[in-house]
């Protein structure tokens, strides 16, 4: 039995979404997790997804600890939230410069972006 070219394209795709939904729940996580910890100083929150390994991304306005503590809570939060063990990495960024958008994709989504 050979494989046709349309049959890889739709294996591909198949992928793809199955990645887009890990990467929606991935996001409902978070988005439960960030419940009651978000404060004026967050400027920006995102998460991708690349293979096994998530990201997320937080940009803040001003170095202020209470935040950084109310982000190592949210680590723990999110970790409890997955459905089984997951590899993720927090990082957190100082910053009162634009923030351009990227167009969406499927392996990031921006779950909280402040009104500047």
């Amino acid at each position: 039995m050979r494989s046709t070219g349309k049959f890889e394209v739709g294996s591909v795709k198949n992928r793809m979404a199955e990645g887009f939904i890990e990467l929606q729940l991935d996001s409902l996580c978070l988005t439960q997790a960030l419940l009651g910890v978000v404060s004026d100083n967050f400027r920006y929150v995102s998460i991708t997804r690349q293979a096994e390994k998530i990201t997320i991304q937080i940009i803040l306005a001003t170095h202020c600890g209470e935040d950084f503590e109310e982000i190592d809570d949210l680590k723990t939060e999110f970790e409890a939230l997955q459905p089984g063990p997951v590899d993720f990495d927090v990082e957190v960024f100082v910053s009162e410069e634009p923030i351009i958008l990227e167009p969406p994709n499927e392996s990031s989504i921006v779950v909280f972006k402040r009104r500047e």
